[in-house]
């Protein structure tokens, strides 16, 4: 697994409309997800770069992204086009490196050696998921091996690896989950990001849903199924970029969206979760030992209250519900008590949970 970088990048997006995937996947409506349409020009980028740089500073540290289509499946030229304002950006040390988006069907290994020559230095692929019928079912036209062959050739190129997992997909159970959790984590990716599948309209999918063939994720589900690879995926040294779909205005007002779990905040929810179980299974290992437990406290530094508590203190109210008999406190740590760890007491048994 080779280090990332952890310094602060700032990044300078831009949107690719979908013209270089020769597919189109039940699930995808490239220009609402990016809320992007128009084709970005070498002008806009170059501009775009110089701005950042001259105005807000952070001449470095900035990384030039190219997302929203498959950007290795455009014809070369139009590519090398796009990529030249950013490939001098690097040379002359204004921006950090350069990111990719793509397909895992659309990487060879002498273009790689290319693109890490004009900056280059992080691809991500749509991989979705590793469970081989499913990509069938989505229509995605690539194969497991495809990815894993795809992620060898990035990792001996010395580009940072990203991988973009969907779970929710039609045919997603628990066991094809776990199944590319594994999968997932044997690719050595350096970056992942979790978007649990939301049903865009004029997509194949929300046909589904209409004819019933289709059902999308519940929120509880979808946090349960991003928590998993979450957890799973960090236990393996993998970096969690993002959970959930970025927030738009469109989105937000329920516009465009057929059906499943968007929620502005998701990936707040997916780490309330997380704590959640780390507590209902410290309770649980009491109780198998100790047979009882009549009062609760749960002690956590001031900047993990929200993750602790849950938003809208829904950890709290679960807590009190589904443990009625339990005497329960929450409550913030004093400034000289250790901050790097989650205290919680039931009776007079202390445990300690690393944060």
């Amino acid at each position: 697994m080779r280090k990332v970088n952890k310094e602060k990048t700032r990044l300078l997006p831009f949107f690719i409309p979908h013209i270089g995937c020769p597919y189109i996947c039940v699930f995808c409506n490239q220009p609402r997800i990016s809320g992007h349409q128009e084709m970005v020009t070498p002008a806009i980028i170059r501009s775009s770069i110089q701005r950042a740089v001259s105005e807000q500073g952070y001449s470095g540290q900035w990384e030039v992204a190219y997302f929203g289509g498959s950007f290795t499946a455009i014809p070369q030229e139009v590519q090398d086009t796009l990529l030249e304002p950013a490939k001098e950006a690097f040379q002359q040390g204004l921006i950090q490196g350069i990111r990719l988006s793509t397909r895992p069907d659309a990487i060879r290994e002498d273009r790689l050696k290319e693109l890490y020559a004009s900056g280059v230095r992080t691809i991500e692929l749509g991989v979705q998921t590793l469970e081989e019928s499913m990509l069938v079912e989505s229509k995605r036209g690539h194969t497991v091996e495809d990815v894993e062959q795809a992620c060898k050739m990035i990792r001996e190129q010395e580009i940072t690896l990203g991988i973009q997992l969907l779970p929710g997909l039609p045919g997603e159970t628990w066991m094809t989950l776990v199944n590319t959790a594994v999968k997932a984590g044997q690719l050595q990716a350096d970056l992942c990001r979790i978007y649990p599948v939301i049903v865009i309209e004029d997509t194949e999918l929300a046909d589904r849903v209409r004819q019933g063939s289709y059902v999308p994720l519940t929120i509880e589900q979808a946090v349960a199924y991003s928590a998993f690879l979450k957890s799973y995926l960090e236990g393996k040294g993998v970096q969690i970029i993002r959970v959930g779909l970025q927030s738009t205005e469109d989105f937000d007002a329920g516009r465009g969206i057929v059906g499943g779990p968007y929620a502005p905040a998701f990936g707040e929810l997916v780490v309330n979760y997380e704590w959640l179980q780390a507590i209902q299974q410290t309770i649980e290992e009491h109780l198998e030992i100790f047979g009882v437990a009549h009062r609760i406290t749960v002690e956590y530094p001031r900047a993990f209250t929200s993750k602790v508590r849950g938003l809208k203190n829904r950890n709290i109210e679960y807590f009190g519900q589904e443990y009625k008999q339990i005497e329960w406190t929450w409550k913030q740590k004093q400034e000289d008590i250790v901050a790097n760890v989650l205290h919680v007491m039931i009776d007079h048994i202390l445990y300690s949970l690393p944060l």
